[in-house]
């Protein structure tokens, strides 16, 4: 898995697809999952509001393409879009899939976007660079 923003997004779509094996029921996952789905015209907004720096828009377009087009590379295109433009989850996702990397350029790359989603505060970022920092310093 590329990252830990494609497995929540495996697992809300397979606890969807689950849900609708189902009865039916108005569950917020399956609306969750629709919600991922965009028109063509919804596509091509969001793709100009995240180019002109708008990082939802960016974060929204990746979870599409990964979880509605399933199509990683552009998923992964535009989490890097929305890391540049500042989100805070975007950065935190990139610091995932980078940190995976065997290449010692990527894993800098990766710490990079981990403090810059903890600067914003993101929790879980927080977290993880305390973890990093700790079993890098001696003793």
């Amino acid at each position: 898995m590329k990252t830990i923003f494609f497995l929540f997004v495996l697992f809300v779509g397979f606890s969807a697809f689950a849900q609708s094996q189902g009865p039916k029921s108005s569950d917020k996952i399956v609306s969750a999952v629709s919600s991922l789905n965009l028109r063509p015209d919804e596509v091509i907004k969001l793709s100009e509001d995240g180019w002109n720096g708008a990082g939802e828009a960016a974060l929204r377009l990746s979870m599409y393409y990964a979880s509605v087009k399933l199509d990683l590379d552009r998923s992964d295109y535009w989490m890097t879009i929305a890391a540049e433009n500042g989100n805070a989850v975007a950065q935190y996702n990139v610091w995932a899939r980078l940190s995976e990397s065997s290449n010692a350029d990527d894993k800098k790359r990766a710490i990079f976007w981990l403090r810059k989603s903890a600067m914003q505060g993101d929790p879980d970022a927080r977290l993880e660079l305390q973890k990093i920092e700790k079993s890098m310093s001696p003793g």
